[in-house]
């Protein structure tokens, strides 16, 4: 990725596409996301009215039309942004495709905020009939949802990270190895509880984290729509409520969790917490290996990669190991 060759081939798009901005004064600013680089997001400013523009690579296009499709509905009942428009060019290269959406002025949601309004907006989604006939259906449990969404990358992650051991000195030559035994443990452990054996029915957003909800202080914005599916609504309470697991403000949380959705997604989340935690252990390995790829965010992705996966790898052994590794 060049970042500044991207950035001027933006502007020079963003001259023509019509978008209501002073072409003299456009603005071009990268979005970095340190959880991954399978999107390219950007800023387009000229001072005044701001934009925001996601592109997709080819093998996630149909994943960004899915949300351009479902926009009216999700803007109209999720609080979603609002889209302006369906680019169909390559502007960057290696991402044919994107979306451009009106700039939403906000912080993350922190859990003030507007919390029971987005927590019964979270649960108003997980039953949405309608999303559920616009959805493709399938035959998972939600073993096989919880299994397709961590185990798979996981196990992709880790063929990464073998093939680039001498990339990641910090990473002790016996933990690669334990990377592998306490995913296999995980998988085990998700097929066999009791509590993943019910369909995998609910409509899930799959990336609800605090930096995906958009907050002011009139408002409250739900973004990155582009991963929504049938599955489990477990995986997006644990997803969101994560910063607050293990602290004492849990059990608030938890019960929150259990008036809106009951005991078995609670139940649930449980093995959903640990695998998170097992994604910030190794799934940022892969993340800072990628990095090399991408020296404008190198340093930053990297520093951050490595921070997360030794803090993850402490607080995995104290929870989770009786002996340290």
């Amino acid at each position: 990725m060049n970042a500044q060759e991207n950035a001027t081939r933006l502007k020079q798009w963003a001259h023509k596409a019509g978008l209501g901005l002073h072409t003299e004064k456009i603005i071009i600013r990268y979005i970095w996301n340190p959880g991954g680089f399978v999107n390219q997001s950007y800023q387009i400013s000229d001072g005044k009215k701001r934009m925001h523009v996601k592109f997709a690579k080819e093998n996630h296009m149909d994943r960004l039309k899915q949300w351009a499709r479902l926009h009216d509905y999700l803007r109209e009942n999720y609080h979603a942004p609002k889209l302006l428009l369906e680019i169909h060019k390559t502007v960057i290269p290696g991402r044919p495709y994107g979306l451009v959406f009106d700039f939403f002025e906000g912080r993350a949601w922190d859990g003030g905020a507007g919390t029971d309004e987005i927590l019964s907006k979270v649960s108003q989604l997980h039953g949405d009939s309608k999303l559920k006939k616009e959805l493709e259906a399938g035959e998972q449990t939600c073993a096989d949802a919880m299994t397709e969404t961590y185990i798979r990358r996981l196990r992709e992650d880790l063929h990464i990270i073998n093939s680039h051991r001498a990339s990641l000195p910090f990473v002790k030559m016996n933990t690669f190895d334990w990377f592998h035994e306490v995913t296999d443990d995980l998988e085990k452990e998700i097929q066999q509880s009791i509590h993943f054996q019910r369909p995998a029915e609910d409509v899930v957003h799959n990336d609800l984290s605090q930096q995906n909800i958009l907050v002011n202080e009139k408002e409250f914005c739900i973004i990155d729509w582009d991963d929504l599916t049938l599955g489990d609504a477990a995986a997006d309470y644990a997803s969101l409520l994560w910063p607050w697991f293990g602290t004492d403000e849990w059990p608030m949380w938890e019960e929150k969790v259990r008036v809106l959705a009951g005991d078995a997604v609670v139940k649930r989340m449980e093995l959903y917490f640990k695998a998170k935690l097992l994604d910030d252990i190794i799934d940022v390995l892969a993340d800072y290996v990628e990095a090399e790829k991408f020296p404008e965010v190198k340093e930053q992705t990297q520093q951050r990669a490595k921070a997360t996966h030794l803090m993850a790898l402490e607080i995995y052994k104290a929870r989770y190991e009786k002996s340290s590794l």
